[in-house]
């Protein structure tokens, strides 16, 4: 709502009665004069000065911040708390992304606190501002492994801290589908006990040095099952499985995925997945009753890492739909 004085319109912030601005102006109860408050950012880098404008008490509208993008020294990143000082009262200084190796740029940003527009002007000149956004050097390791899981690596890291460097490994799978190891590796950093995987691993903080790592045999070999029944059998009507595993997951995949099956063809007719568990009941639904009337006279197969391993819990050799398949 703009006030002339004759045709020159007067500008918010510049209405006086004697040395007092006015905000406001009524004429009875109609306003004629609202006096606009701006929040200013000015002088950010590669921005635009950004000024938002409203009444005082007003929402203010879209964004209440100005971010801008900085990008660290060649062969730094952005590491550690990042400050800034000179912040005017009502606004707040907002970290970019820091303590991370691949971060060479961080964004950040100076935002208004309130969601609404003050009672007078304020403003943020980056300028005024003391800003630190420390950066650290990225430095890479070497090292060497021996024997036969040996190989020559390095890793990266910021300068003064340690890296992992990783051996070649060995996977349990080499043995057969569902083994595992029953002890780590041999040589410094070992590990793969109870696991699918043998190798070293060792912590390094400056280049060179060197150890050997080496596999073993130690495997065992891990379980997992179902056994079917169905459409009556123990009065149970849907088709149902008491599906059982043992060893790492891993190892076996933790997961059976059933399918209906003509005997011939592909394999390709999904009906569920399920994670064994144990429970030495036939809890575990395959499919409903009424979903297995689609498929009479078909098999009902399970797999684990593209093996089969179900069978039927009467007769063995795959579980067959009977027809009928009685629903009670």
């Amino acid at each position: 709502m703009p006030v002339y004085k004759g045709s020159t319109e007067v500008a918010s912030g510049n209405l006086y009665k004697g040395s007092t601005e006015i905000q406001d102006g009524y004429k009875a109860t109609d306003s004629f004069y609202v006096n606009e408050i701006s929040i200013s950012f000015l002088n950010f880098p590669g921005q635009a000065d950004y000024v938002i404008t409203g009444a005082p008490g007003a929402t203010i509208p879209g964004s209440r911040s100005v971010s801008w993008t900085e990008t660290a020294p060649s062969g730094s990143a952005y590491n550690g708390t990042q400050t800034a000082t000179g912040v005017p009262t009502g606004f707040s200084f907002n970290q970019g992304q820091q303590g991370n190796i691949s971060y060479t740029t961080t964004t950040p940003s100076v935002s208004f606190d309130a969601s609404v527009f003050p009672n007078t002007n304020t403003s943020v000149d980056y300028n005024s501002l003391t800003i630190s956004l420390p950066t650290t050097a990225v430095v890479t390791y070497s090292y060497t492994f021996t024997s036969n899981l040996g190989r020559s690596t390095s890793c990266t890291t910021f300068s003064g801290t340690s890296c992992t460097v990783s051996s070649n490994t060995l996977a349990s799978s080499t043995f057969g589908t569902f083994y595992y190891f029953t002890s780590n590796a041999i040589g410094t950093g070992a590990y793969g006990n109870g696991g699918c995987t043998q190798g070293c691993n060792v912590s390094i903080s400056s280049s060179g040095g060197s150890s050997s790592c080496s596999s073993n045999n130690s495997t065992a070999l891990a379980g997992i099952s179902g056994q079917i029944i169905g459409c009556g059998e123990l009065n149970t009507f849907n088709i149902a499985t008491d599906a059982s595993q043992s060893g790492p997951t891993c190892a076996t995949g933790g997961n059976i995925a059933f399918y209906a099956w003509s005997g011939t063809g592909p394999i390709n007719q999904f009906l569920a997945n399920i994670n064994p568990d144990n429970s030495g009941s036939y809890t575990q639904s395959v499919t409903s009753n009424s979903n297995a009337q689609n498929y009479l006279g078909q098999y009902v197969v399970g797999y684990a890492k593209s093996t089969l391993v179900t069978s039927a819990t009467f007769g063995g050799g795959n579980y067959q739909i009977p027809n009928p398949c009685p629903s009670s």
